[in-house]
């Protein structure tokens, strides 16, 4: 399954990872299977309680092109909505805005490279370094799982300093295929926080290691709903943001597709990204 994750508190994971809509107490179980302290599993739990207090709120208007970050392309435009709790929910389908979700978690520094295309938007991300753990891809879920774990546990103490580095961070998952485009090898990578880019702790699993990432550009597609655990949607999106490059001549490295996924309890609250790099950024 192709997807990263977006990390708010432990709610998201619990989503994201399929876990399903945990209640407090199971959730408070999933937490001290991980060995975490009683004092960590109770600042988690408020965070829990905050974030679901916080879906309540309502939320100011964006159009469908500001969400996205781009103008469709006729060809890929459909009706737009959904359900939510069984309801027809009109907007269900519209992703969360990124300036929205950089305003909850610190994401990488990026800017436009004026590629005004229908159906993707072009980004440069900005080199920085980034905590990087191995996905075991003979079981994708499992290894999505334990590497999910791996760079929580990272922000939260399994560093050299046994600091909580920060309360959210920015995902991504990078897939790695061979000549045959069969997955070779997979990685799940979180953006260290501005404050830390500098001298990053140091992890303490030898599973994670810190790396610096060069600039990039970046292609991304972007849609909604919460169907988050839906590789078919990954899968066609996929398919829209090749043919969409093609129609622009834009070469990307074949090689790697790398994900985003955004995901809250709610209609019109999850942003999932699907994104191919540009030729040249692989280049030595």
């Amino acid at each position: 399954m192709l997807r990263s994750l977006a990390v708010c508190g432990l709610l998201t994971v619990t989503l994201s990872l399929g876990f399903g809509e945990y209640d407090e107490s199971a959730y408070e179980s999933l937490l001290e299977e991980q060995g975490f302290s009683n004092k960590d599993i109770e600042l988690f739990l408020q965070e829990y309680r905050d974030a679901r207090l916080q879906y309540e709120e309502e939320t100011e208007f964006v159009r469908w092109n500001v969400a996205k970050g781009y103008h469709d392309c006729e060809i890929f435009k459909k009706k737009q909505y959904g359900f939510y709790n069984n309801r027809l929910c009109i907007g269900c389908l519209k992703p969360k805005s990124l300036s929205e979700i950089c305003e909850e978690l610190e994401c990488p520094p990026m800017e436009g490279i004026g590629i005004t295309a229908c159906g993707f938007e072009a980004r440069r991300v900005l080199g920085a370094k980034w905590a990087v753990t191995p996905i075991d891809t003979t079981d994708k879920e499992k290894g999505q799982t334990e590497a999910y774990w791996r760079l929580f546990k990272y922000i939260n103490k399994a560093n050299e300093q046994g600091a909580r580095i920060a309360k959210t961070a920015y995902l991504v998952n990078r897939w790695f295929f061979d000549d045959d485009f069969k997955i070779e090898s997979a990685q799940m990578a979180l953006y260290i926080p501005s404050a830390l880019q500098g001298s990053p702790p140091r992890p303490t699993d030898d599973l994670v290691t810190v790396e610096r990432w060069d600039d990039a550009i970046t292609y991304n597609r972007v849609f909604g709903g919460d169907k988050f655990n839906n590789p078919g949607r990954t899968k066609t999106h996929f398919k829209f943001l090749r043919r969409a490059l093609r129609q622009e001549s834009i070469v990307w490295y074949r090689k790697m597709k790398m994900t985003f996924e955004y995901i809250k309890p709610g209609c019109g609250d999850q942003r999932n990204e699907v994104m191919l790099v540009d030729e040249s950024s692989m280049q030595d």
